[in-house]
């Protein structure tokens, strides 16, 4: 007698796998920086998505809580997963640091399975990985990437070896780092046919141990986020795609419920919208641009005149300037990091919020100095470039951006405590 299961029960078991894979999986990301949710508010400024969005501390806890519950009640009944979005969504509209990228697939595939029967939602989440990795390779493949992270990485790939990659013909260095977002894309395309998936699925699984490797406490130090999501995303395409090669069956697809077209647009929408990323009309983040040389970047220069104005907190992560340069960079990431466990939302508008707070903490007489440049062109590597000093200037500055440039509250950055948070 045959006791395999139906289709549609392995299905059913796939989904209930994977459910609890990403929710324990996203659980301990958010236990890792929890500072950024339920924090008191720390020395970073929160810059909102939505400004003037009341969050006082209990709000926030009990909207953290919410959230928290519906991960957990969502891997033993999937329509629970529905109930921590709009709580997820209120917070992220909160700060624009909370939309990290794993914060951004947790919650589309959460609203497919929890919106939809098993077979759609699980095909809907494999639509969304193949995209993660197509439009990650895609975003490395241009003039900065060999350059600039990847050169970084490898350096650190081949140090074990004694090697000096510094070294080696220019061509030759670019190829090799160029090797990497190309093997990430073609992850990606192999993962979208099923003759190739257990060969595509093979490549991911050693493109993210080979990422751990570079990234993790043994190698360039990220945060630990990083080595818990590139592990996650191991589990979870391994659940995904295992067994659904060529020859093995497939869940039937179930009735569409009434809800599905939205879901099915919304995923639409998310895979599609990140070729608009390089025209400014997506964030890095949402367009999968992880590690993404080109994207924009702001630096904040402190007067050394002026660092006795900032607690240690902050002055710990400046910078070492070049020799009788009175100009101080505040690395922001590092600072980010620090405080709440994770690094800072990519986009220039929310680093200029970030030195928008600082420099109305000090004021006009101990003015800050930022530098924006944009995102650099894919073949020539130009940026627009763009530099305010002092509050006025930073002011004007966050003004000119479509979103939200402002911090949450002006006396938030080192102050005693937040007028807004009371």
């Amino acid at each position: 007698m045959n006791h395999d299961p139906r289709p549609d029960d392995s299905a059913r078991v796939r989904a209930g796998l994977f459910r609890g894979a990403l929710a324990v999986a996203t659980l301990t990301m958010l236990t890792l920086s929890w500072p950024l949710w339920i924090g008191t508010g720390g020395l970073v400024p929160r810059v909102p998505f939505l400004p003037g969005l009341p969050e006082p501390p209990w709000l926030r806890l009990v909207l953290f809580g919410g959230l928290v519950a519906s991960i957990v009640g969502g891997m033993v009944r999937r329509q629970v997963f529905l109930l921590g979005l709009l709580p997820l969504a209120y917070l992220i509209a909160g700060d624009q640091h909370r939309f990290q990228p794993w914060v951004y697939q947790y919650a589309l595939m959460a609203l497919a399975l929890g919106a939809l029967p098993s077979a759609r939602a699980l095909g809907l989440c494999r639509a969304l990985l193949i995209a993660l990795y197509v439009h990650s390779g895609l975003s490395k493949l241009d003039t900065t990437f060999p350059g600039e992270v990847g050169a970084a990485f490898l350096i650190q790939l081949t140090a074990p070896l004694g090697t000096d990659v510094m070294s080696w013909p220019a061509p030759v260095r670019t190829g090799a780092a160029l090797l990497m977002p190309l093997a990430e894309l073609l992850v990606g395309l192999g993962l979208a046919f099923r003759s190739t998936r257990p060969y595509a699925m093979a490549g991911a699984v050693l493109m993210h141990a080979t990422l751990i490797t570079l990234l993790g406490p043994w190698g360039l130090d990220h945060s630990t986020i990083v080595v818990v999501w590139n592990s996650a995303l191991i589990v979870e395409g391994l659940i995904l795609f295992a067994r659904t090669g060529a020859g093995r069956s497939v869940a039937p697809m179930e009735p569409m419920p009434r809800a599905g077209g939205a879901v099915v647009a919304v995923f639409a929408l998310a895979i599609a919208l990140p070729l608009l990323e390089r025209w400014g009309g997506w964030d890095s983040w949402p367009s999968f641009a992880l590690y993404a040389s080109h994207a924009e970047r702001v630096y904040v220069y402190l007067h050394e005149d002026d660092l006795a104005q900032y607690p240690d907190e902050i002055r710990r992560h400046l910078r070492q300037p070049r020799l009788g340069d009175p100009w101080h960079r505040l690395d922001l990431t590092s600072w980010s990091r620090a405080e709440r466990g994770t690094p800072p939302y990519p986009q220039a508008r929310a680093a200029v919020g970030v030195a928008e707070a600082l420099a109305d903490r000090v004021g006009p007489d101990h003015p800050i100095r930022v530098v924006v440049w944009g995102r650099a062109s894919r073949f020539s590597g130009h940026r627009v470039r763009r530099e305010a000093i002092g509050p006025e200037a930073i002011r004007h500055l966050a003004d000119d951006f479509a979103l939200n440039a402002h911090p949450a509250g002006l006396g938030g950055v080192g102050a005693r405590h937040n007028p807004e948070e009371k």
